[in-house]
């Protein structure tokens, strides 16, 4: 039994170690796969929130540069003093209706007057800081410029302006036009794609100060330049010759992606921060998962074919111990279980031997197949008379048994038993009885002595006449 128990141990642990090989061989594999394929998502993402945004913002900027080169407003401009400002305010109502921005301004150079698509809001002043944003714009060489500013005429709202300059035929400034798109219509744009993909997207300048972010907070007043993360990556982030800047941070702590796009039209960068840790963690949770649930159904299989085992086991052995009719045991359930009461230092207990009187003749009257089935009546009669005692075949038309209890009570047993067998009216039909040997077991006996002993009282009990019991 402790040898069968090894071998199930030493099975045991080869399926262990098998499956554990897998589950290290698939988390090594699929952890470069997911990680490679986080990459790839990362950059599809990026590409996709650069596609939204780039399409987003450059309509607008190709609005303001059609506005800046429009004729009637050119001609308005060098005509102003002489033409009529709802003119104007007409034309900046029409740009606005039709392409739904949330501003369309125009500042005349000459005069300084701001207009807006509702009419004249102010006139612009050097001494007013919020103005100075325009002759900042007048003395660059940039046709175009996108400032994130306030928008005065509404509240002080967070907008995204398209400054364009209107150039006159020999280059001079005549004013600045264009469009203001509300800053949180692109945070909506970047917050759906934080929601959907899991990462941070935000706009940069190519200093690194933040332009465009869900957290408004961060715009105008974050600088990437000022934080450890991105300054391990330095100016590489702010690269325009790549079409993805692509970088694989990793500490103790996290591991992410981050990606930079640049967008020529804005001269913006789309940054792309996702954070991979997470997905990690996913990863080995649902690793640990599945290597449980594994083991689980592991040790279920093997608890479950070891009691299949156990039970088939005990099967073979209730065969190998049973008379081939199927009744009794046979002399093997006869042996163990005498080893088994000579274990014990109790000796109130009896060996009998029985054998069929007569039953050659049935045999050979009658042949074996009706030998047979008196073999079988016989069995069931000793088996029910002797329950809480055992009874088993020796061997042709021999029994033998154990009588758990004094000679006495013993003999009284078996007695009662002969008298059963000589008066039922199957076996009496063919003059069927029984002689029985029986003795008591002794501190001196071994399994052959007292067989021995138990064997020479049956044949007393056939020479003294058959059909009865002799005990010695």
């Amino acid at each position: 039994m402790k040898k069968k128990s090894q071998i199930g141990f030493v099975i045991s642990t080869i399926i262990f170690l098998g499956i554990a090989a897998i589950i290290f061989l698939s988390f090594t594999t699929y952890s470069s796969i997911i990680k490679d394929d986080i990459l790839n998502i990362s950059k599809l993402t990026s590409t996709n929130i650069y596609s939204e945004i780039d399409s987003e913002l450059t309509k607008p900027i190709f609005v303001s540069l059609t506005m800046a080169n429009d004729s009637f407003v050119k001609n308005w401009l060098a005509e102003e003093t002489n033409r009529s400002e709802s003119e104007i305010v007409h034309y900046l109502e029409g740009i606005r209706n039709k392409y739904h921005y949330h501003s369309v301004f125009l500042v005349s150079d000459t005069s300084g007057k701001y207009f807006h698509y509702n009419g004249l809001f102010k006139t612009i002043s050097k001494e007013n800081d919020h103005d100075i944003w325009y002759y900042n714009f007048v003395n660059q060489e940039n046709l175009y410029i996108l400032d994130v500013d306030q928008d005065e005429v509404d509240n002080q709202l967070l907008t995204v302006f398209v400054n364009c300059k209107i150039l006159d035929p020999s280059g001079n400034v005549m004013g600045v036009t264009g469009v203001g798109v509300e800053m949180e219509y692109i945070q909506s744009l970047l917050s759906d794609f934080e929601k959907n993909y899991h990462l941070e997207a935000f706009l940069v300048d190519e200093n690194g100060l933040v332009q465009a972010h869900t957290n408004a907070g961060y715009i105008g007043t974050r600088n990437l330049n000022d934080e450890d993360l991105y300054q391990k990556i330095g100016n590489s982030l702010y690269g325009k010759s790549e079409a993805l800047n692509v970088f694989d941070l990793e500490s103790h702590k996290t591991e992410q992606y981050v990606i930079s796009h640049y967008i020529e039209e804005m001269n913006w960068y789309l940054v792309v921060r996702k954070d991979t840790s997470i997905l990690t963690r996913s990863f080995n949770q649902q690793l640990y998962y599945d290597a449980f649930i594994i083991l689980l159904v592991l040790a279920s299989v093997i608890f479950i074919v070891t009691k299949i085992i156990k039970r088939h086991e005990a099967q073979l052995n209730y065969t190998a111990m049973m008379d081939t009719l199927g009744i009794l045991p046979n002399r093997k359930g006869f042996d163990l279980k005498l080893k088994e009461a000579f274990a014990d230092d109790n000796f109130d207990w009896c060996v009998f031997l029985i054998d069929l009187d007569h039953f050659k003749e049935i045999n050979d009257q009658y042949g074996h197949i009706q030998g047979d089935k008196i073999l079988k009546h016989m069995m069931t009669i000793c088996g029910n008379s002797l329950t809480d005692h055992l009874i088993t075949r020796w061997g042709g038309d021999e029994f033998s048994g154990i009588i758990y209890r004094d000679s006495a009570e013993a003999t009284a047993l078996l007695d009662a038993l002969r008298e059963q067998i000589a008066s039922d009216d199957m076996l009496s039909k063919f003059n069927i009885t029984v002689s029985v040997g029986l003795t008591q077991a002794t501190a001196l006996d071994t399994e052959d002595t007292i067989i021995k002993r138990a064997d020479k009282a049956l044949y007393e009990s056939k020479n003294n006449g058959k059909n009865r019991v002799t005990y010695l």
